[in-house]
């Protein structure tokens, strides 16, 4: 039997007979489960409320027809009001007919919340400007956002570098404390192979476990089909990687020759910079170094837009009845104008806000991807949020194709308003479909996993330039 073999099992035998590293076990997997759990159970939350958006949807138009067969029939006495005639294009493409765009889920999508408890993943899409239904709804509970989501990226990036640190940050300490590390490097014929093999044995616990629990908890909640999936193999080789990260910063401080109090308030420092204060640094000065107005101040400013294209469509109006007051008006024709140029003045400036809101947000996701190498909690986070389908880059791409979207939405009715060409059944038959462009890029999880994957390499040199020093 080779000698890491036998450090190997000597280490997992005296692992076993450990109650703590029982408790330790079965808590980060009871955790893990939950966790899923508690991710399926909004995955399906999510579901229906895609579902219910489509079937309001289906059940609107399906009315919107059955009006406008009946008034080519003429089997209606009297003409309905402009807002609810289906024959009226500017009306219709502002609400009545307005079509649901939906952000397609992940089959991991219960791994991690990501961006979904920010942005919308369903909204319906009018002729309005995009503050009237981007910005019409809070998305979650400002409670629940406050008090966080216990998703699986959660435990993966709080909760199970904990158990990794408390199995291996004393091997050498601890044996050299014990008075047991003599005999253990004299036993071997390979010291360091043997001193391998127990340090295997106490991170192949945590990370085996953790691998397991979630290969179980995905089968059970979110089917067996997706285990056998290209975003499995990702969410396993982010654990794998991210466990193999901590497992070596606690063999390279362990390799430094100090006490097992040295070694576990380091740890601790090095557990609370990397998890809470790089992330919050960088998110902080990327703010500093590109301030954008909050999501509220954006909302205000493009509302305010809105309201000041109103006044300004209500004053040109002034002017012209003054300035022509014999002339003959045709009240409908009119109104239907002045809602045109109202919704287009409205669009041009809202554009305009969102996109100096959105060029600043632009400038602050590049800084803190720049930094975000100081973190590999923060480059852990993204990449499972990546394989989650729940990644800001895929947000910001589904917020691109509905305002794409908006667009052929907005030229498919304006055109038939501005021409008076009243709306038939052809046309509902053929109203604009929305469709996602792009969906989770590779690099959402290949570069931030690469990150980490760089950090492990360097500490596992340390730890090894450690192990090699070991003398009792």
């Amino acid at each position: 039997m080779s000698a890491f073999l036998a450090g190997l099992r000597f280490e997992a035998r005296i692992l076993l007979r450990e109650r703590a590293v029982w408790l330790a076990l079965v808590a980060l997997v009871a955790a893990i489960l939950f966790a899923l759990f508690s991710g399926a159970a909004r995955v399906e939350a999510q579901k229906a409320l895609v579902a219910a958006a489509r079937g309001e949807e289906a059940q609107r138009l399906e009315g919107l027809r059955k009006t406008l067969a009946k008034l080519e029939k003429g089997e209606t006495a009297d003409d309905p009001p402009p807002y609810r005639d289906p024959r009226n294009a500017a009306y219709m493409g502002g609400g009545p007919a307005a079509r649901v765009a939906a952000l397609a889920l992940s089959p991991l999508a219960l791994a991690a919340v990501g961006q979904s408890d920010l942005f919308p993943p369903v909204v319906k899409v009018t002729t309005g400007s995009k503050d009237g239904f981007l910005y019409a709804d809070e998305i979650e509970n400002p409670a629940n956002l406050m008090s966080g989501s216990a998703d699986l990226a959660f435990v993966v990036v709080f909760v199970y570098p904990l158990v990794i640190l408390a199995l291996a940050f004393n091997l050498l300490a601890g044996e050299r404390e014990q008075g047991t590390l003599s005999m253990t490097l004299a036993s071997a014929r390979r010291p360091g192979a043997a001193l391998a093999g127990k340090f295997a044995a106490r991170i192949l616990a945590p990370i085996g476990v953790t691998l397991l629990a979630t290969a179980v908890g995905v089968g059970a909640f979110a089917g067996a089909s997706v285990l056998a999936s290209g975003a499995f193999a990702a969410l396993t080789s982010i654990i794998l990687i991210y466990g193999l990260f901590w497992a070596a910063l606690a063999s390279a401080v362990d390799g430094l020759g100090k006490s097992s109090a040295f070694n576990a308030l380091t740890l601790i420092c090095a557990f609370v910079l990397v998890t809470m204060l790089a992330p919050a640094g960088i998110n902080s000065l990327a703010g500093y170094a590109h301030p954008a107005p909050s999501r509220l101040d954006m909302v205000l400013a493009a509302r305010a837009a809105s309201t000041d294209a109103d006044k300004e469509r209500d004053a040109a109006l002034a002017r012209y009845v003054d300035e022509h007051p014999g002339e003959k008006r045709d009240r409908a024709r009119e109104g239907t104008l002045r809602r045109l140029a109202t919704q287009e003045a409205a669009f041009q400036r809202v554009e305009s806000v969102i996109a100096a809101h959105d060029a600043q947000l632009a400038r602050q996701r590049a800084l803190a991807d720049r930094l975000g190498f100081l973190s590999p909690a923060l480059l852990t986070y993204r990449a499972l949020a990546g394989v989650a389908g729940a990644s800001e880059t895929r947000y910001r791409g589904f917020l691109d194709s509905i305002a794409v979207f908006h667009v052929e939405w907005r030229d498919f009715f304006l055109s038939r308003a501005k021409a008076a060409a009243p709306m038939t059944q052809a046309d509902y038959d053929s109203l604009p479909r929305f469709a996602e462009r792009g969906e989770t890029a590779a690099a959402d999880i290949a570069a931030p996993l690469m990150g980490v994957a760089i950090s492990t390499l360097l500490l596992s040199f340390l730890a090894m330039r450690g192990l090699r020093r070991v003398r009792p």
